[in-house]
């Protein structure tokens, strides 16, 4: 089964790659003053969203399949879950607005908005240096092993 599905991966990325090969060529050969008004670039943007597509599909999709393989595995997944909604509720809560209303209404946006965008900033802080601490204890335990 993993066998097969690494064939296909494979397939459809030389797929991939190949069209863009083929977009590339053909910008190449028609030039700058070819593209205006042409549909080529089209074409790549088209690639593009069908990559995007394809990818979150599967970006859903095989954490789903092995869940469902693998129950015990399943349950720190959703753990892990827990702890990041946990922890995007604590720093909601933190967040605030500190935008003037003549700064907001320049902005054309809202307090809400605003702290949102706080929130989501310290969301960001906390998950990414979470992730350095991850590395630098995975390297430091590596040498002790």
């Amino acid at each position: 089964m993993d066998k097969t599905i690494l064939t296909i991966f494979k397939i459809v990325s030389l797929i991939f790659i190949a069209l863009a090969v083929i977009l590339q060529i053909v910008v190449l050969v028609k030039g700058e003053d070819g593209l205006v008004g042409s549909s080529i670039l089209n074409n790549y943007i088209l690639l593009g969203y069908a990559a995007i597509i394809l990818t979150a599909f599967f970006a859903v999709i095989f954490p789903i399949i092995s869940m469902i393989q693998n129950p015990k595995n399943s349950l720190k997944i959703l753990g892990s879950i827990v702890v990041l909604v946990i922890i995007g509720f604590i720093c909601y809560s933190v967040a605030k607005n500190t935008l003037s209303i003549e700064q907001l209404e320049q902005l054309k946006t809202t307090a809400e908005v605003s702290k949102m965008v706080g929130a989501l900033l310290y969301f960001t802080y906390i998950v990414g240096g979470i992730t350095v601490l991850s590395v630098i204890f995975s390297s430091v335990s590596g040498f002790f092993k």
